[in-house]
């Protein structure tokens, strides 16, 4: 496992409790186009920050019970078929057209991110890993630019503790993940660094409970729960990648998006509508399904709960942890001398509070007290992964 480390680092590094580095109490941080206002954030205490986020839409309508039911459906898995939305407004007695509307302006109003394939990085040839760095709060501006230009990396997060940045990185087939991590944390200071790639998979999938009491059941999954690994091989023939290329795209909101997508292909809807299924069924994809907007759909508060458990109870504790909703991804991941945590379980919830509290009984439900929950205090990336980049 390569780690960076820097003599004299820790003379560097400005602490607060327990060693977390703190930012400053006015700043704000302009990285990859986007305005980051982290004023007044220390990262050692974020409840009134995150606690006050509150639930806001882009323009004055709000969601009812009808919007609900259409995004607990397009979330767990879109159907692949000629006629989507006719489809989801079958199971929910509406007509295509006003599902189609109200696709539209849920994504008007910033609750879906966007409607795609989710592939299975692992299964097209990509090596990817969870990175932390210890970063210097003089130095966060630099290095996290210098993370954040390269396309590999989707997440990028400010969290409390010693090692304070943390980003997801996937590299392609020709590329060492061990060398691009060295290269971006020599070019951004020479930081001590973890790579921490996932070991097993417990659970990937990100099911938000957008649904208020009374409304019904959760719309079972058609397609079954997201798969853990591949079990067909990827062949990178140029029509595959192209296909890939175009559905990681947002779905077009038409009557009939598979039809449009197959035409900009060159080829015929059932053809690419066969291949999508194909690659589900093989875990090459992992699902096709809308990406809710955590914050606009109510859930402000998200947190990283990081375990050390004894290694003959990991396969365990992470089955009894993904069996639980309210966790969205659960990994096995290296213990390291300086890191010692190998469960890792991504909880979200409306305050950081729930967060907590979900922890706690998580904790209790694997029988393993010794936790941190690490709060996410900034986020300086997060987009949808493109795979095949230029």
């Amino acid at each position: 496992m390569w780690r960076a480390d820097k003599p004299g680092f820790a003379d560097d590094l400005s602490s607060g409790p327990s060693g977390a580095a703190l930012l400053p109490r006015r700043a704000e941080y302009i990285v990859a186009d986007h305005r980051i206002d982290i004023t007044g954030l220390p990262t050692h205490d974020t409840d009134e920050a995150v606690d006050n986020v509150a639930l806001t839409f882009r323009g004055d309508r709000k969601l009812d019970a009808k919007d609900r039911l259409i995004l607990d459906r397009i979330q767990r898995a879109f159907p692949l078929v000629s006629d989507p939305f006719g489809v989801i407004g079958g199971a929910l007695k509406l007509d295509a057209g006003e599902v189609m509307e109200r696709v539209k302006g849920l994504k008007e109003q910033g609750l879906v991110r966007q409607i795609s394939a989710i592939f299975n990085t692992g299964a097209l040839g990509y090596r990817s890993s969870l990175v932390a760095m210890a970063v210097p709060e003089k130095r966060l501006r630099e290095t996290v630019e210098v993370i954040n230009r390269y396309p590999g990396v989707s997440h990028n997060y400010l969290r409390p503790c010693p090692y304070n940045v943390w980003y997801t990185i996937a590299v392609p087939p020709e590329e060492s993940l061990e060398s691009k991590v060295a290269g971006l944390s020599r070019d951004a200071g020479g930081w001590p660094t973890l790579v921490l790639p996932a070991i097993k998979k417990y659970k990937l999938a990100v099911v938000l409970d957008v649904l208020d009491e009374g409304e019904g059941e959760p719309l079972q999954e058609t397609t079954g729960p997201a798969s853990l690994e591949a079990s067909g091989a990827f062949h990178a023939t140029g029509e595959n990648v192209s296909i890939v290329k175009c559905v990681q795209e947002d779905l077009p909101v038409v009557p009939s998006p598979f039809a449009e997508w197959a035409g900009q292909l060159g080829m015929f809807e059932e053809a690419l509508l066969g291949c999508l299924s194909k690659w589900l069924q093989q875990g090459i994809m992992r699902r096709f399904a809308a990406i809710l907007n955590h914050r606009q759909a109510g859930f402000g508060a998200n947190g990283m709960v990081v375990w050390r458990c004894l290694q003959e109870r990991l396969d365990e504790a992470g089955r009894i942890l993904a069996g639980c909703h309210e966790v969205s991804h659960c990994y096995h991941r290296p213990s390291l001398p300086e890191w010692p945590y190998n469960l890792y379980a991504m909880v979200h919830g409306r305050t950081m509070d729930e967060c907590r509290n979900i922890a706690q009984r998580l904790a209790s439900a694997i029988r393993n007290q010794d936790f941190q929950v690490l709060v996410s205090t900034a986020e300086f990336k997060k987009i949808r992964l493109k795979l095949f980049w230029d």
